[in-house]
């Protein structure tokens, strides 16, 4: 318990570490957003408009401590992996579907793959943005 007019955590102890967990974001990706609207070519073919980038910088990949969760769909079995992603804090605001392109990290299979953001966590003492976000492996010819 602290004492009458006191905190257990001082007020810019979030702030003051935030430094320290962009320091720990070894790997680089870049963010995307879908943009509203695109054009129909002549032919009838449609082409969405260029997605927007909203975050390029530093990052942290880690697999989710979860199952992988797999399914059949028509001849394809498609497997979803969960990872947490952690960029700098004062990242623009990421919302649920942004895509996460790894462009750099340690592992080399890391790089260029595209993650979609599934949930951004909050908290009251935080030092980086946090995304879970899942990565969609299909599969041809699944025996189920």
């Amino acid at each position: 318990m602290p004492l009458p007019g006191t905190r257990v955590i001082h007020p810019k102890f979030s702030e003051h570490h935030r430094p320290v967990a962009t320091g720990s974001q070894n790997a680089t990706c870049h963010i995307t957003r879908a943009g509203g609207g695109g054009t129909t070519g002549p032919d009838g073919t449609w082409t969405p408009d260029t997605p927007l980038t909203v975050y390029t910088g530093p990052a942290r990949v880690s697999p989710r401590p979860t199952d992988q969760r797999r399914v059949v769909s028509g001849d394809r079995r498609v497997v979803l992996r969960e990872y947490v992603v952690a960029i700098r804090w004062d990242a623009e605001q990421i919302q649920v579907d942004d895509v996460v392109v790894m462009d750099t990290a340690d592992d080399p299979r890391l790089p260029g793959i595209g993650l979609r953001v599934v949930d951004v966590q909050m908290g009251d003492q935080e030092w980086e943005r946090i995304l879970v976000c899942e990565e969609n492996i299909s599969e041809a010819g699944s025996d189920g």
